[in-house]
């Protein structure tokens, strides 16, 4: 079993002095887990959406420009649970870079009028989705937080400080 290396640091006085190095790699492998357990949270609730119930909805509206960012585009969706029509706007996630690309890529696949499959929350049917699971970065979170912890890790116990 490997131990770690901490020097005895003593100051003048001769009682032991706190070592910053350890002190900020504590703190850098605290970080990484709690960027583990955001990231878990945030696949934990995007893999919900793929257990949503599916019914047939119609966009309403579709832009390239939104009020919120010219460069998102601005799609308008409705769908009816139980008697109750709803209306919600796709909503794009965090860290999302805005692009004309991309916008444009969204009005040609959300055409005015085009029937689509729409994901909603059982328990709250207001709360919809037309692309249900994980986003393209969701994965990004966990694994810096993985990598941060196990350097801190490393550093603490195989650095000669």
């Amino acid at each position: 079993m490997v131990t770690p290396n901490f020097p005895n640091a003593i100051n003048q006085n001769g009682d032991p002095k706190l070592n910053y190095y350890v002190f900020i790699l504590g703190l850098f492998v605290i970080a990484g887990f709690v960027g583990v357990l955001w990231g878990w949270f945030i696949i934990a609730k995007a893999r919900k959406t793929l257990r949503w119930p599916m019914v047939e909805g119609v966009i309403e509206q579709s832009a390239l420009t939104s009020e919120a960012d010219d460069l998102l585009p601005h799609i308008l969706f409705s769908y009816t649970v139980a008697t109750y029509t709803y209306q919600r706007t796709l909503e794009f996630p965090n860290g999302t870079n805005p692009s004309p690309e991309l916008a444009s890529s969204y009005a040609k696949k959300y055409p005015v009028g085009a029937k689509v499959s729409v994901y909603y929350n059982p328990d709250q049917p207001d709360q919809a989705t037309l692309e249900p699971g994980l986003a393209r970065g969701d994965w990004m979170i966990p694994v810096l937080g993985i990598a941060a912890m196990a350097l801190g890790i490393f550093a603490l116990f195989f650095s000669n400080y």
